[in-house]
C-alpha cells in the first residue's frame, strides 16, 4: 500500500509527494547537491522562511524552543510539589488534579482563538504575548487560597497556553522543508514532554526548603521566563509567509504536471494557455533574471514589528479557520493522530496525577526533593524517545522513499509505533505492579522511564502524519488533533484521582498498559489502510481545498 499504486494518477492522493528525484529528470529545486525535493518549493525572496540562510532558520528553531521551555516551566513545574500544595491550602488533592485537567483542556479549546489569528496575522505577536500573560498568571497562582480560584488560575494559565500547542508546529512547518521537519518536530516533543519532569528536579528541592516553599516555584520560573521572552522579543522572527499555490509540490513528477492536472484549478483553458502558465510557472521557480535585490529585505527593526506580517494578495480566513477543525473529524488521518496523541497526554496527566502519591507512600516515604530527584528518571526516557522520533525516522522515512519510486507516504513514519507498542505496555507492569509490591524504587525509575520514553515518540507521529498528509489543512488539522487529544487528556486527570484510590495503583497501570497497547496498535492498521483512506477521501478533500482557497502555509 506505500508505494505509488496502479491509478493513482487518476485520483491524487493527498500526502503522497515526490521526494527523491531518483533520475534526476524533475524540473524543480533540489536540496544542494542531493537528489531531495524540496518540498515546498520556495520562491525567490530572500525573505521566504524557506529561503533563510542555515544560520537564520537555526536561530528561529532556538526561538521556537526557548518559547516551549518558558511555557512549560510556567505551568508544569509544580508537578513534584502537589502534595505541598494540598498542605499549604488545605485543596484536596482530587480538587488540585482536577485544575490540572482544566488546564489541560483549555490547552486544546483556546487553539480555535489562536490558531485562526495565528494563521491570519501572524505567529509572533501571540507566542511572545501570550508568553507575558502566562507569567502574570504563574504569578497569581503562588497565591491562590481555594478550590474555585485554584480552577480558575489554571483555565486562564491553560489559554495563555494555547499558542504553543499549535502554532511552534506551524511555525517549523514555515521553515524548514519536509525532509527536515521531523528532526525539529522531536525537538519540540522531547522539551513539551520532558521541562515538566526535568522542572520537577529543582522544583522538589524548592518546595522543600522551609525559607522558600512551593510558591518560590513559581517565582524562579517567572523570572526565568521574563529573560526568555525578552531574547525572544529581539530574535524570534515572524514565519508568516504567504506563498504562491503553484509552488506546492503535491505528489506529481514536477510542477508542470502538477499545473495540467491541478483539481484547485477553477477554469479549464486551453491546451496552449495551460501551456504557457506551465512556462511561467517553471520560470518562477528556476528564475535567473530575477536578482535578490528585487526584493526588499528587512531591517533588524522590522524585524521586532508585532504587526503587519500578513502580504499583498493573502486571504482572510479568521472565519473558516475557526469551524474548519470540526468538518475535519471526517478524515481518518486526523482522527489517528488525535487519539494516538490524545493517549499520550492522557498517560502524561496520569503519571503526573499518581507519582508523588506512589513514592510518598511506605516503603519509599520520599519527600518533595526525593520526588524531584525521581524525576531523572523520566528525563531520560524522553530524550531517547525524542532520538527515536527525530533523524532515526527522517532517515528511515527517505530509505523508504527511495525503495518506493522517489514517492513518500506519510505512513512511513508509521513504522515508528512499533516501539512504544511494546515498551509502554512493559513500564506500566513494571511501574505499578512494582510500586504496589514495594519494589526498589530503581525498577520503578526504568518503568517510568519506558512509559515517558513513548511520550515523544507519540506525539511526532501525530503531528507529522497529520502536516504530512493533509499539508493544505495542517494548521486546523492540528487544532482538530489537540481538541481530540487534551478532551482525552481532561477526561483521565478528572479520573485518574478516583481511579487510583478504586482499584488501587497495581490495577491502574495494568489497565492503562493494556489500553495503551490498543492505542498503539491503531497505527499499524493505518499502515495497512491509511493510503486507501486518503484515496477515498480526496474528492471530499480536494473539493474542501478548492472552495475555500485553502494551501499549505
Amino acid at each position: 500500500m506505500l508505494g505509488k499504486d496502479k491509478g493513482d494518477m487518476d485520483v491524487k492522493v493527498p500526502g503522497t509527494i515526490h521526494l527523491v528525484d531518483l533520475e534526476g529528470n524533475m524540473n524543480v529545486r533540489h536540496e544542494e547537491g542531493d537528489d531531495i525535493v524540496l518540498v515546498p518549493q520556495p520562491t525567490d525572496d530572500p525573505e521566504d522562511p524557506l529561503n533563510w540562510s542555515k544560520k537564520r532558520k537555526y536561530l528561529l528553531g532556538f526561538c521556537l524552543m526557548l518559547a516551549v521551555f518558558s511555557a512549560d516551566i510556567l505551568s508544569t513545574a509544580l508537578s513534584a510539589a502537589l502534595l505541598n500544595i494540598v498542605e499549604d491550602t488545605g485543596i484536596p488533592l482530587a480538587d488540585i488534579n482536577t485544575g490540572v485537567g482544566i488546564q489541560y483542556l483549555f490547552f486544546g479549546w483556546s487553539c480555535l482563538l489562536w490558531q485562526p489569528l495565528g494563521l491570519n496575522y501572524g505567529r509572533r505577536p501571540l507566542i511572545i504575548g501570550c508568553g507575558f500573560a502566562l507569567i502574570l498568571f504563574t504569578i497569581w497562582s503562588a497565591y491562590v487560597k481555594s478550590s474555585a480560584e485554584w480552577y480558575i488560575n489554571r483555565l486562564l494559565v491553560g489559554t495563555a497556553y494555547g499558542p504553543i500547542e499549535t502554532l511552534i508546529e506551524i511555525s517549523i512547518a514555515d521553515v524548514f522543508f519536509a525532509h527536515e521537519r521531523g528532526g525539529w518536530v522531536a525537538w519540540y516533543c522531547a522539551i513539551l514532554f520532558g521541562i515538566p519532569f526535568l522542572s520537577g528536579i529543582p522544583a522538589g528541592f524548592v518546595a522543600a526548603n522551609e525559607n522558600l516553599g512551593w510558591q518560590w516555584i513559581q517565582f524562579i520560573a517567572v523570572i526565568i521566563s521574563a529573560a526568555c521572552m525578552i531574547f525572544l522579543f529581539f530574535f524570534m522572527e515572524e514565519t508568516m509567509y504567504y506563498r504562491d499555490p503553484a509552488l506546492e509540490l503535491d505528489g506529481t513528477d514536477s510542477i508542470p504536471e502538477m499545473l495540467l492536472s491541478n483539481p484547485n484549478t477553477h477554469n479549464d483553458p486551453s491546451d496552449s494557455e495551460k501551456k504557457n502558465n506551465v512556462d511561467v510557472q517553471i520560470d518562477k521557480v528556476n528564475s535567473s533574471t530575477l536578482s535578490a535585490d528585487t526584493y526588499p529585505k528587512k531591517t533588524f527593526s522590522q524585524k521586532l514589528k508585532m504587526w503587519g506580517s500578513r502580504r499583498p494578495g493573502q486571504p482572510n480566513t479568521l472565519w473558516q479557520d475557526t469551524w474548519i477543525p470540526f468538518y475535519l473529524i471526517r478524515f481518518p488521518s486526523i482522527i489517528l493522530g488525535g487519539f494516538t496523541v490524545g493517549a499520550v497526554l492522557s498517560w502524561f496527566n496520569v503519571v503526573n496525577a499518581t507519582i508523588a502519591s506512589v513514592l510518598a507512600a511506605p516503603p519509599y516515604n520520599f519527600g518533595s526533593n526525593m520526588i524531584g530527584v525521581f524525576f531523572v528518571s523520566p528525563t531520560i526516557g524522553i530524550c531517547i524517545g525524542s532520538y527515536f522520533s527525530g533523524k532515526v525516522v527522517d532517515d528511515f522515512t527517505l530509505k523508504m522513499s527511495r525503495n518506493g519510486k522517489g514517492f513518500r507516504e506519510p505512513e512511513f513514519r508509521l513504522w515508528l509505533s512499533v516501539i512504544p507498542l511494546i515498551v509502554h505496555p512493559a513500564g506500566c507492569f513494571l511501574y505499578g505492579i512494582g510500586a504496589a509490591h514495594g519494589i526498589h524504587w530503581v525498577g520503578l525509575a526504568f518503568g517510568l522511564g519506558m512509559i515517558c520514553a513513548t511520550f515523544p515518540i507519540g506525539s511526532a507521529i501525530a503531528i507529522n502524519y497529520i502536516i504530512d498528509s493533509y499539508k493544505e489543512v495542517s494548521g486546523m488539522g492540528l487544532v482538530t488533533m489537540i481538541l481530540i487529544r487534551n478532551t482525552m487528556g481532561f477526561g483521565f486527570s478528572y479520573a485518574v484521582t478516583p481511579w487510583l484510590t478504586a482499584v488501587g495503583v497495581q490495577n491502574l497501570y495494568i489497565s492503562i498498559g493494556c489500553i495503551g497497547a490498543f492505542f498503539w496498535a491503531l497505527p499499524l492498521v493505518w499502515i495497512a489502510f491509511g493510503k486507501r483512506m486518503r484515496k477515498l477521501t480526496a474528492p471530499t478533500y480536494w473539493k474542501l481545498v478548492d472552495s475555500y482557497g485553502l494551501k499549505a502555509h
